[in-house]
């Protein structure tokens, strides 16, 4: 009986021998395949990171981030402005050591906060500076001229700083303080104003 068994059984593994051999090499195929196909997925997530997007268009248009620059910029020189009130008047000053005239207070605002160059004198300002502008149309940082109590040339400018107040240098002897277009002498001085930045 034993015999029988053993015979059985080796009749079993000489048939199953060739069944498993069949089978290997199409599990082995699969398997390649799967290697096959991750390393194809491998390589296009690779390819994927080396495609070069091009920017989008902005989506605001440049003329409002121009707008915003002048604003921020103006906001710089009037906040400086504010800084520099109680420094002496000097005439022909131009810095915070040695003091400021009128407009050698707007010149040092203008070149340190905008890194613009305005001209040097109220004169000059007017004829060569930026957009002319009226009362009504005033904004922070923009330059205000006045004359002597509404008579004779144009000879003093200060910076408008909003709510009809504006801070310049005033004379000799004075200090750079602010003051409002209101007052009743600043009102009757008041000729024109100019826009540097915008």
């Amino acid at each position: 009986m034993r015999p029988l068994l053993l015979l059985n059984m080796t009749l079993l593994i000489a048939l199953a021998a060739p069944l498993c051999e069949a089978r290997e090499p199409v599990k082995a195929a699969h398997g390649h395949k799967a290697v096959a196909g991750l390393s194809r997925t491998a390589q296009a997530k690779t390819l994927n990171r080396n495609v070069v997007r091009l920017h989008q268009p902005a989506t605001r248009p440049l003329q409002a981030g121009v707008h915003d620059s002048r604003r921020a910029t103006n906001s710089r020189v009037v906040a400086r402005a504010r800084q520099l009130v109680g420094i002496p008047y000097r005439r022909g000053g131009t810095s915070v050591s040695s003091g400021f005239d009128c407009s050698g207070l707007l010149v040092y605002l203008f070149r340190t906060e905008a890194g613009m160059k305005v001209p040097r004198t109220t004169g000059e300002m007017i004829q060569k500076g930026g957009q002319r502008v009226g009362r009504d149309q005033l904004k922070p940082g923009d330059a205000v001229f006045f004359n002597r109590n509404g008579r004779g040339n144009v000879s003093h400018v200060g910076l408008y700083i909003g709510n009809d107040q504006f801070i310049h240098a005033p004379s000799s002897g004075g200090r750079i303080r602010q003051d409002s277009l209101a007052n009743s002498y600043w009102e009757r001085s008041f000729t024109t104003a100019r826009r540097f930045n915008g």
